[in-house]
């Protein structure tokens, strides 16, 4: 996020699919990256409206060859056994509930605990001093 800061574009571009490469969760991100990347890198003009005079198809291709070097680079030691690779990155075969229970209970858990702490407060059956910790 720090290179993108300063205009790095590339650099953002890099150092996102290293971290995909790395955990591949961040993948529900990667629209939006790459939307933000196409928007304020690809599209020369900073202005609000984009048109295709504007559209670089250097910088896209600049940027594809990155990312696209970065994933051979992580991957081209088990380019044989790609699809092993991805049924273990995506495990539909065995559905998609079996490793995301703990977790989604987790979550509802979570969200579950900020409610009644937040009903609590206010119904004054909890200590009005006492810090809600925030869920981030």
């Amino acid at each position: 996020i720090a290179a993108l800061m300063e205009d790095n574009f590339l650099l953002g571009g890099f150092w996102f699919s290293v971290l995909l490469n790395l955990k591949h969760i961040y993948m529900y991100v990667a629209p939006a990256y790459f939307i933000y990347l196409l928007r304020s890198y690809c599209f020369t003009s900073r202005t609000k409206a984009c048109s295709l005079k504007n559209f670089s198809l250097v910088r896209l291709i600049s940027l594809g060859i990155i990312v696209i070097f970065t994933f051979f680079l992580s991957f081209g030691p088990f380019i044989s056994q790609i699809p092993q690779v991805l049924s273990r990155l995506f495990p539909f075969k065995r559905g998609l509930c079996h490793a995301y229970w703990a977790p989604n209970f987790w979550a509802i858990y979570n969200v579950a605990d900020k409610v009644l702490s937040v009903v609590a407060k206010r119904a004054g059956l909890m200590d009005p001093n006492v810090q809600v910790a925030s869920m981030t």
